[in-house]
């Protein structure tokens, strides 16, 4: 039995597993700046480092998302970033040709080492008639690390967090999350409906069959046989890490937390039979990207003297604005203090 994907947003409890990622107090969080309004706080990241957070509105999130598809669209295909999208495009090619020798010798080792390529998550409790899933072995649980409301649950434990603490970089981090889902959920949906291209374990040919622009009505009555191309799993992950070790680099656990969650999360789904390893690089660029995109809004980097720059001297806790080059988008203001 593979995994279901209809009830995969109901199998999560939210909030335990959220809570682990909530970073612990750190110099950062101790540091407000005295002239920011009850919307801004500065946080020191290092001696010439600090960030500026602004707290979001309740739906600036959704505003962003339009922004974000378009953005990513237009820079994918700027002369600048040829190099880039060309490397993506070769290694996924170069991991089609192998999909099938690599996703059977998943299966043989995960057998080896005794980890199960099933759906071995049971119902433990119901919540408003929705039954809330948990794992019972080693691969349902690495499975479990994708499912959809873990996500959701990190994303919802930074905003109580945020509410709680009046933390504006939570809060910020929260709104940030919940536009990086919800515009890479978008993408990688399209993507599979043009692309349809087989899961593993329905595929009828070495590597899976590619039935490009399938027919969408055929596409919902069967959905394992053409929407293994991206992985939304991998890209949600991708994003949600990616927010948080921007926003958060004192927390040096965050980067190497990331590599093994989706590492053991690629691997479990290989191993399941829902992807093939070929499926992966475009969802990690997608992610990373639109990460990044979401950190740019709400947040201001300010370096010291320090770290360099004009060397224009200015009094202990000054701040202003002045002209900026902001690669891509031309002249623009930048907002600089001095500690």
């Amino acid at each position: 039995m593979r995994p279901s994907r209809s009830d995969s947003l109901i199998r999560t409890p939210v909030w335990i597993l959220a809570l682990v990622f909530l970073p612990g107090p750190a110099l950062a969080d101790q540091v407000a700046s005295s002239t920011a309004s009850r919307k801004t706080r500065s946080y020191v990241i290092d001696e010439e480092t600090t960030y500026v957070f602004e707290k979001p509105g309740p739906f600036d999130f959704a505003g962003a998302v339009p922004k974000d598809i378009q953005t990513y669209v237009r820079d994918s295909f700027r002369r600048e970033n040829y190099l880039k999208l060309g490397g993506m495009m070769a290694l996924t090619a170069v991991l089609v040709y192998y999909d099938q020798t690599i996703t059977d010798e998943t299966q043989k080792f995960g057998r080896r080492i005794h980890i199960s390529n099933e759906d071995r998550t049971t119902e433990f409790f119901r919540v408003a008639g929705l039954p809330i899933r948990l794992p019972t072995d080693t691969g349902s649980a690495l499975y479990f690390l994708g499912d959809g409301w873990t996500q959701v649950g990190v994303t919802a434990a930074f905003f109580g967090t945020g509410l709680v603490r009046d933390d504006p970089r939570a809060l910020r981090t929260a709104s940030q999350m919940a536009e990086g889902i919800v515009t890479v959920g978008i993408l990688t949906q399209f993507l599979k409906h043009v692309t349809g291209r087989e899961s593993p374990y329905v595929s009828t040919s070495r590597g899976g069959r590619w039935v490009p622009f399938p027919d969408q009505i055929e596409y919902h009555k069967h959905v394992a046989r053409y929407d293994a191309y991206p992985s939304g799993h991998v890209a949600t992950a991708m994003v949600a890490f990616t927010i948080m070790s921007e926003n958060y680099p004192e927390q040096r656990w965050i980067k190497p937390l990331s590599w093994l969650w989706i590492s053991g999360l690629s691997f479990q789904m290989v191993n399941n039979g829902v992807h093939w390893i070929s499926d992966y690089p475009l969802s990690l660029a997608i992610g990373y990207s639109i990460g990044k995109l979401a950190v740019s809004r709400g947040r201001k980097v300010v370096k010291s003297q320090r770290a360099g720059g004009s060397g224009r001297r200015e009094s202990p806790g000054s701040c202003g604005w002045e002209p900026a080059a902001d690669a891509g988008m031309g002249l623009g203001l930048r907002f600089r203090c001095a500690f």
